[in-house]
């Protein structure tokens, strides 16, 4: 005879129902315990596809980071040269002025003697 016919009739069926009532219990936990590992499984999918997402992320906004000194250094040269072309232009403009005032460029064409016609006696 097997162990469970020996306790069911020694016990009779109140032990049945108590056995019945464990063995629901016990599908009940490894159903629970099913869908736990189930929503650990999921949550490590969705983990790993969260570290893939955040690592294209961190390499983007390297590259962007990246891009943004060289736009920013490129703009900063472009300023420099404006500001050299410029003040290069008004230093001209006030050495033209200066030579200007001291006569150094003449601002008219040079006039001849005066020349007075004589007439004859």
């Amino acid at each position: 005879m097997a162990a469970t016919e020996l306790e069911e009739k020694e016990h009779g069926p109140q032990q049945k129902n108590k056995i019945k009532e464990l063995s629901d219990q016990v599908e009940e936990v490894k159903d629970i315990m099913k869908k736990n590992l189930d929503q650990i499984l999921d949550r490590e999918e969705r983990l790993d596809v969260l570290l893939e997402v955040s690592q294209f992320l961190k390499d983007r906004a390297q590259n962007f980071n990246r891009t943004t000194v060289k736009v920013s250094r490129s703009y900063w040269w472009k300023n420099v040269k404006l500001i050299v072309v410029i003040v290069v232009v008004v230093l001209i403009i006030v050495l033209i002025i200066i030579l200007l005032a001291t006569g150094v460029i003449p601002v008219s064409a040079p006039v001849g003697p005066v020349v007075t016609p004589t007439t004859k006696p």
